[in-house]
C-alpha cells in the first residue's frame, strides 16, 4: 500500500476520477515488472503521506525528494525521476534570483509540506505564500502578489499551461537536479528482505 500525494503532472486525479501521471505510470511499471500485487491511497501532499508511513497505515509513498523526516521512518529508492527545482519571475521583475537583494527581499512562493518549501526556511527565503495547489501561486506571481515561485519545474509549467498563460511572460533559473524517488517504510522492508534491492535495480535499469 502505498501513498500518493496529489502532484500534478506526476500524479493527479484526471477528469474519469482515475490516478494518473507520469510518476504514477513509471511507479506502476516497477512494481509490475516485480510481479507484485499493490494498492494506492491517495493523499492531499507529502507532509500527510510521511505522517500515515509513520503511523503504519501505509508501506511508503512516491514520489519524494529526500529529507530527515522521512528518513526517520522510511528508506529512500533509487530514483525514479529527477525533480528539477526552480524559480519562476516574472520577465520584468525587478527583482530576479540574480539580484543581490533577492534573497532578503523578494516574496517567495512554494508549496506546502515539501521539500522546496523546506529549502527554503534552511536558507533563509522570505516566503511569502505556502498553498497546497500550484495554481494559486501562479495567480499570485502573474498577479505580482509575489516575485518569485519555487518549485518543481514540471510542476509549474503544468499548472501554467492548465491556467492558459503564456509561458514567454515568465523566466525561470534552475536551482537544483533532484533524485525524484519512492520511500519505503523500515518496518516494510523489514518483513520483505531483498525488496529494495530489486525495485532499485530495476529503476536504475529502466533509465539506462
Amino acid at each position: 500500500m502505498l501513498a500518493v500525494p496529489v502532484f500534478p503532472p506526476y500524479s493527479y486525479i484526471d477528469e474519469q476520477q482515475q490516478l494518473t501521471g507520469s510518476g504514477t505510470a513509471k511507479v506502476k511499471q516497477l512494481l509490475e515488472s516485480m510481479g507484485l500485487e499493490y494498492q494506492f491511497r491517495v493523499v492531499a501532499n507529502h507532509g500527510v503521506a510521511t505522517d500515515l508511513m509513520q503511523k503504519g497505515l501505509v508501506d511508503g509513498f512516491f514520489l519524494a525528494t529526500q529529507n530527515q523526516a522521512r528518513d526517520q521512518v522510511g528508506v529512500m529508492s533509487a530514483a525514479v525521476m529527477y525533480n528539477n527545482w526552480t524559480w519562476f519571475y516574472m520577465h520584468d521583475s525587478p527583482l530576479s534570483p540574480a539580484n543581490p537583494h533577492f534573497r532578503t527581499q523578494a516574496k517567495i512562493g512554494t508549496r506546502l509540506n515539501t521539500n522546496t518549501y523546506q529549502w527554503l526556511l534552511d536558507n533563509d527565503y522570505l516566503i511569502a505564500a505556502k498553498t497546497s495547489e500550484a495554481s494559486t501561486l501562479i495567480m499570485m506571481l502573474t498577479n505580482k502578489r509575489l516575485d518569485a515561485v519555487f518549485l518543481s519545474a514540471d510542476v509549474f509549467w503544468h499548472a501554467l499551461t492548465e491556467a492558459g498563460i503564456d509561458r514567454s511572460l515568465v523566466h525561470h533559473t534552475t536551482q537544483s537536479s533532484q533524485p525524484f524517488s519512492c520511500y519505503f517504510s523500515k518496518a516494510y522492508l523489514a518483513r520483505n528482505s531483498g525488496f529494495l534491492e530489486q525495485f532499485n535495480h530495476l529503476a536504475v535499469t529502466a533509465k539506462d
